[in-house]
């Protein structure tokens, strides 16, 4: 019995000063069994043994499992009626046993525009685009692929190697019989599920995401363009008659605007016109006197 405390004593104040890490929570159970004593360290060997093996295994796993593949996929297409096209993929969607996992719809009529995340089984994408870039013309398409098949491997060893810490943890809290040293193993034990829970919420996420591969679509409406006729002789007439017309409208518009200026400048501009002329006849006249006044002397 007092071996046995001493173990479970020496594992408890050495697991609170260490941090674990998660991929290698195996090996720090077997550096706690060390810390209590070479007997200790020889009983759980076999643990520690098997914590060292769970790289090597996971590789060799590596290369004989399928790969883990997570693909997306996004589509962008001009379609007749937005909102038709919608419900279409809803339907193309649910024939696939797929989910929408976002719609977003904006504008109105003839400028509605749409954008829908859908949610495919991986094996049946590469027969859910062609469906899918049918319902309209295709402007873009972009398929992608990541490889996660090392994140997989590497969260089921850390899984497996804290199930392993979690399981002899377990243990050794029905073979305490004390309260201090039930309560650090409670501890130990929770902070190691935890990890665990965490680990495993990964691991299930990655699986969603390699089963499920995600389809964006995104929808516009088709711009049409006006047809525009081709002009000929009457048309070329009609528009020259139009610009004539236009025109002599311009010039009366243009003198009836034009006509209170010219009128305020006749009754400006006639009088001093008489003034002028009248000065200039006097002056000449007075000149031809002066000038026949002259010649009279000179021959006298």
């Amino acid at each position: 019995m007092r071996t046995r405390r001493l173990i479970i004593t020496a594992l408890i104040s050495t697991a609170m000063t260490l941090t674990l890490a998660s991929c290698g929570s195996g090996d720090s159970v077997a550096e706690y069994d060390m810390a209590a004593g070479p007997e200790a360290a020889v009983a759980e060997a076999p643990m520690m043994d098997e914590a060292v093996r769970a790289p090597e295994e996971a590789s060799t796993v590596d290369s004989m499992q399928e790969r883990s593949i997570i693909r997306r996929a996004y589509v962008s297409l001009r379609v007749e009626a937005v909102s038709e096209s919608v419900a279409d993929i809803r339907a193309l969607v649910s024939s696939y046993d797929g989910v929408i996992a976002a719609e977003n719809v904006s504008g109105a009529d003839a400028d509605r525009y749409a954008t829908v995340t859908a949610q495919i089984p991986a094996d049946a994408l590469d027969a859910f685009l062609p469906d899918v870039t049918a319902l309209g013309d295709v402007e873009s398409m972009d398929i992608s692929s990541e490889d996660v098949t090392t994140q997989v491997i590497d969260l089921d060893a850390r899984i497996a190697a804290l199930q392993t810490s979690i399981e002899r943890l377990t243990q050794l809290l029905t073979d305490a019989d004390r309260v201090e040293d039930l309560i650090a193993v409670e501890s130990e034990l929770a902070r190691r599920q935890a990890d665990l829970d965490s680990l495993t919420s990964q691991r299930a996420w990655l699986s969603d995401q390699v089963a499920m591969s995600t389809v964006t679509i995104s929808l516009s409406p088709i711009t049409r363009v006006a047809d525009v006729e081709t002009p000929g002789f009457l048309s070329g007439l009609a528009s020259g008659w139009s610009a004539l017309v236009a025109l002599v409208g311009f010039g009366f518009t243009a003198l009836g605007f034009l006509l209170p200026f010219i009128l305020i400048a006749l009754v400006v501009a006639v009088p001093v016109t008489v003034l002028l002329v009248r000065r200039s006849r006097r002056r000449r006249k007075v000149e031809e006197w002066a000038g026949s006044e002259h010649g009279d002397d000179s021959s006298a």
